[in-house]
C-alpha cells in the first residue's frame, strides 16, 4: 500500500512538473462575512464560500439584495478570484435527494441558476458540492441494484442541469474550473468503504468536465493529511485538488477538558495571569471568548502545549505541494465562538487569521491577529503568488 502511494505521487508530480500552491481566505457559508478591510492586510487574490441553497429555496433567504450574495459580487467588481458552489444540507432536514425531473430537483435547479446569473460573471473555481458524505442521507450513499448511487448522479445533474448550461451560455470561452466534493474525514475508513464517496471520486477522475476534486482537512493528528490524499490519489491519480477548509479542528476538541497546568510551563502560565489552577482549557477559552485577552496570552497559552504544532501551516502547505493542491483558503474571521465552552463545545474559533471576539482589539482599535498563524498564512500566500507567477512566465 505504501509503495502504491508513493507511485501515485510520483505519478502526479511527472504528470504535472508545476503546480502552483496558493491560499485564499475561506468565508464557509456566510458571505455577508467577506471583509475588504481584512482581506487587504492579508493580500490573498482568492475567496472562497458555499452559501446554503435551501435556505434560499425555503424562504429563509431572499436572492434580491441579499447581503451573502452582494458580498460576492462586490468581491469580484473588486478583483478577487471567486471559487463558489452551494451547500446541500439534506440530512439535517433529513430529505432524500430528489429524482430526476421531479418538481423538487426543478425548484432546486431554478434557484441555484438564479444565484449563478447573479455570482456567476464573478467565478473563477464552481464546487459542486459541500461536504456531501455528511450531509446527504445515507440512502443516497449507497449503490442501488442497478450499481448507481442517487448522489453521483444528482451531482452530475446539478453540472449538466445548471453549471454547464449557465456558463455556456454566458461565455463558452471563459469557462470556469469545476472540482467535485468537498470530502472530508477521508483519512477515516469507515468514510472510505462509502460507495458514495469513492464513485464521486471516480467521476472526478473519469470526467473530462471536472477539472479535479475538493478536499477537506480538519484533523487531529498531521499523518491524517498524507492518509487523506493518498486515498484520493489511489483512485485520482493526477487531476489537481484544491482544499476549501482545513483546519486542527479536531486536535483541539480532544484537548478541551485538559488541565492548564498539566506540565509546569502551564502552571507558570496559570500563575503569569493570575488564572485559577483549577481551570481546564475550555474554562480558559471561556475567559477568552467572552472577555478578551491579549495576543500574547493567547500565545503563551499555546507554547504551554507540547502537542500543538508551530507553523502547522506550514506544514499542511508542504503536503500541498507534494499531492499537487493547486488552491487551499483558510477562514479570514471568528464565525462559531462560544462564550460558555464546555468539553463538548465546537472549536473552530481557534483557526481563523484574525480574533475579533477571542483577542482584544490592538492600539489602533483593529481586530487583533492570531499570533499563531498570522505571519505564516501571509508568507505562504506572497509565496503562492510568486510561484504562481512563475508558472505562468
Amino acid at each position: 500500500m505504501a509503495n502504491k502511494a508513493l507511485f501515485t505521487v510520483l505519478l502526479t508530480l511527472l504528470m504535472n512538473p508545476v503546480i502552483g500552491q496558493e491560499l485564499g481566505s475561506n468565508f464557509n457559508h456566510n458571505p455577508e462575512i467577506i471583509d475588504f478591510e481584512y482581506l487587504k492586510k492579508v493580500k490573498v487574490e482568492w475567496i472562497r464560500t458555499t452559501p446554503r441553497l435551501l435556505d434560499y429555496v425555503e424562504g429563509k433567504l431572499q436572492i434580491e439584495n441579499d447581503p451573502g450574495i452582494q458580498k460576492v459580487i462586490k468581491a469580484g467588481e473588486k478583483g478577487y478570484k471567486i471559487a463558489f458552489g452551494f451547500r446541500w444540507d439534506f440530512k439535517m432536514r433529513d430529505k432524500r435527494l430528489p429524482l430526476p425531473d421531479s418538481v423538487e430537483e426543478q425548484h432546486y435547479f431554478e434557484t441555484a441558476y438564479r444565484i449563478l446569473e447573479l455570482v456567476g460573471p464573478y467565478v473563477t473555481i464552481f464546487k459542486l458540492g459541500n461536504e456531501p458524505n455528511l450531509e446527504t442521507m445515507q440512502e443516497d450513499l449507497e449503490e442501488d441494484k442497478n450499481g448507481m448511487v442517487a448522489l453521483v448522479r444528482f451531482t452530475e445533474r446539478q453540472l449538466t442541469e445548471v453549471v454547464l448550461p449557465y456558463f455556456k451560455k454566458r461565455d463558452s470561452a471563459n469557462m470556469p474550473d469545476i472540482y467535485v466534493g468537498s470530502f472530508p474525514r477521508l483519512f477515516m475508513k469507515k468514510e472510505q468503504q462509502k460507495p458514495g464517496v469513492r464513485k464521486m471520486i471516480e467521476f472526478a477522475h473519469g470526467d473530462d468536465r471536472i477539472m479535479g476534486l475538493a478536499v477537506h482537512l480538519h484533523i487531529s493528528d498531521t499523518i491524517q493529511i498524507d492518509q487523506s490524499f493518498e486515498y484520493v490519489r489511489s483512485i485520482m491519480p493526477t487531476k489537481p485538488m484544491i482544499v476549501p477548509e482545513f483546519s486542527l479542528y479536531r486536535l483541539y476538541r480532544k484537548k478541551l477538558a485538559e488541565p492548564l497546568t498539566i506540565n509546569d510551563t502551564g502552571k507558570a502560565f496559570v500563575e503569569k495571569y493570575n488564572l485559577n489552577p483549577d481551570w481546564k482549557l475550555y474554562h480558559w477559552f471561556t475567559k477568552a471568548n467572552s472577555q478578551g485577552v491579549s495576543q500574547q496570552e493567547w500565545a503563551d497559552m499555546f507554547a504551554t502545549r507540547d502537542w500543538f504544532p508551530k507553523h502547522n501551516l506550514k506544514i499542511y502547505y508542504d503536503r500541498f505541494v507534494k499531492y499537487g493542491v493547486v488552491l487551499a483558503t483558510y477562514p479570514l474571521l471568528q464565525q462559531s465562538c462560544p462564550e460558555k465552552m464546555t468539553p463538548k463545545s465546537p472549536a473552530w474559533f481557534i483557526n481563523p487569521i484574525f480574533c475579533q471576539k477571542s483577542l482584544m482589539k490592538n492600539e489602533k482599535g483593529e481586530f487583533s491577529a492570531n499570533p499563531l498563524h498570522f505571519d505564516d498564512f501571509v508568507e505562504l500566500v506572497e509565496k503562492g503568488k510568486v510561484k504562481q507567477s512563475t508558472i505562468k512566465k
